[in-house]
């Protein structure tokens, strides 16, 4: 018997229609071009190691040298010259360094994306396609490229240096770049691509397809952001509900919050620091009283009023017509009125990455294997988990008014609120109400509050 394996060919995320790698892609994830002060730097910091290591050769050899190209000693004397042994030592000393220098600077280029000059200007080159590692290859091609510059002395290197400034599509990629398809990103202020559990995350909520038509929820631990980045939509399948773009940063850089609410609002918002409400969350009200809906005319009144009750003055030669006479009508039978239904409660829920959807009913316990054993009235709902990289007992959520309220519950690898493109730390144990248009990480899983 024969078996068809059918092939599993890996689908890069990130190309447009074409297969060309999309830039809006890259930056809904949080990957920000390298500044070209920082990429000089680098590249400064890297000549520079080179050049103190070329010393020996600079001071032992080169002056004897010199004195062979000018003609003060011949062949034969410079063969002879009492400092040859010494010059002889220092280039191989130099030569040896600079190789060993050189095979480590391309292998860390093309395994890790970093060089020691890289390193230390806070910069990561990655392959543009795919957002991994460059590979050897490709960098090894890169250097070759700068040195092949030097065919035309000085104008050629200056012009390959400078081209980045002149990228079209604005990622500060050089001819050399472009040809080897590396890019160079900025670590400092942006995501690293190398941290393989931000980047799941980042890939995760992009992915999903952001909520249609949602405004920005307003709140104290998040204030506007002018700078947000616009969402990105991809092509392909997408979870319904979930919301699309967020920048995780690390954890040091993400500020913790603490208790906060939200409430969706046109206008300024003032805080009245009164009454606090649901387990000390403080209300937030708008800072102009809403009109009476009572005092404005309805559609009904505005038919049935008379010309010139709204405003408008009558034309100056239309005369009114007496009304005509009317048979008066005969009164029905009143029918009895029906009790009014009270109003449905709003049910809020979380509708996971792989499009699992969970409402939130009461009390419910997040985790891999989740322990209700210590959190009465809790029901316990277990996660598929293939990156181990939720807790037991991860997160208590909990449905109140407004939203639904999250507490992680001691998780190794912590919890998130992503509200506005940015992910805030969850203190463990401190409950963050959250409401429609959030999403909450749980490890490396993703969640959006969504309204059922």
């Amino acid at each position: 018997m024969i078996w068809d394996i059918a092939e599993q060919k890996s689908t890069i995320e990130g190309l447009d229609a074409e297969g060309r790698p999309d830039p809006a892609y890259a930056q809904a994830l949080g990957l920000l071009r390298a500044p070209f002060g920082r990429r000089a730097l680098a590249f400064a910091v890297d000549v520079g190691i080179w050049a103190v290591l070329a010393l020996p050769l600079l001071i032992g050899a080169v002056p004897l040298v010199a004195k062979l190209a000018t003609g003060a000693i011949s062949p034969y004397g410079f063969l002879n010259h009492p400092d040859f042994l010494l010059a002889a030592v220092t280039a191989g000393v130099s030569t040896l360094l600079g190789v060993v220098y050189l095979v480590v600077q391309l292998i860390l280029h093309g395994v890790k994306g970093v060089t020691i000059g890289k390193a230390a200007a806070g910069i990561r080159s990655v392959n543009v396609r795919t957002l991994e590692r460059p590979r050897v290859g490709a960098v090894f091609v890169r250097f070759v490229l700068l040195i092949a510059s030097g065919i035309i002395p000085l104008l050629g290197p200056a012009f390959l240096l400078v081209s980045p400034t002149f990228d079209p599509e604005g990622r500060g990629r050089g001819l050399h770049d472009k040809a080897t398809g590396v890019w160079l990103v900025d670590v400092r202020r942006g995501l690293n691509p190398y941290d393989q559990k931000r980047m799941r995350v980042a890939r995760k909520v992009v992915k999903a397809e952001p909520t249609r038509g949602r405004s920005a929820l307003p709140s104290l631990a998040t204030p506007a952001d002018p700078d947000a980045q616009p969402e990105y939509r991809p092509a392909g399948r997408v979870s319904a509900g979930v919301i699309g773009m967020a920048r995780p940063h690390d954890a040091r850089d993400r500020p913790a919050i603490g208790l906060a609410t939200a409430a969706p609002a046109a206008t300024p918002l003032e805080v009245q620091p009164g009454t606090p409400v649901l387990g000390g969350y403080r209300e937030i009200v708008q800072g102009q009283e809403p009109t009476d809906a009572a005092a404005l005319p309805t559609a009904r009144d505005t038919e049935s009023a008379p010309a010139g009750a709204l405003g408008s003055d009558p034309a100056p030669d239309s005369v009114p017509e007496p009304p005509l006479a009317r048979e008066p009508e005969p009164e029905r039978a009143r029918e009895p009125e029906r009790a009014r239904e009270p109003a449905r409660a709003a049910v809020f829920g979380l509708v996971f990455d792989s499009g699992e959807r969970i409402a939130i009913d009461g009390a419910v316990l997040l985790g891999r294997n989740p322990d209700a054993a210590d959190h009465a009235g809790a029901r316990a709902v277990a996660l598929a988990d293939d990156s181990r990289s939720l807790s037991k007992t991860h997160l208590l959520v909990r449905s109140v008014a407004d939203g639904v309220e999250i507490t992680d519950c001691g998780s190794t690898n912590g919890s998130g609120l992503i509200r506005a493109g940015t992910e805030y730390a969850v203190v463990a144990g401190t409950p963050i109400l959250t409401t429609e248009g959030d999403s909450v990480r749980l490890g490396d899983r993703v969640a959006a509050v969504v309204r059922l």
